[in-house]
């Protein structure tokens, strides 16, 4: 699965939300595309609320600060 993130405004509900449709999906990941930028210091915090979330085996990012994948619980 796949989404796009097009502002920070709102990104915690939308990766809560793609993670729980792939979970009802059966998917096995969910791929982030992040259309603004990131800091450094952002992108350690916004993969740890990522691992926070029950429903995540892990994350990781790729690609530097673009994409990063959530691997979903099946």
């Amino acid at each position: 699965m796949n989404a796009r993130i097009y502002s920070q405004k709102g990104a915690n509900r939308l990766i809560d939300n793609a993670i729980s449709q792939a979970y009802e999906r059966r998917e096995r990941s969910v791929d982030f595309l992040l259309l603004f930028s990131v800091k450094e210091t952002e992108k350690e915090k916004l993969l740890t609320m990522v691992k926070e979330n029950p429903l995540v085996l892990s994350a990781q990012w790729k690609f530097g600060t673009v994409l990063f994948t959530a691997y979903v619980k099946t």
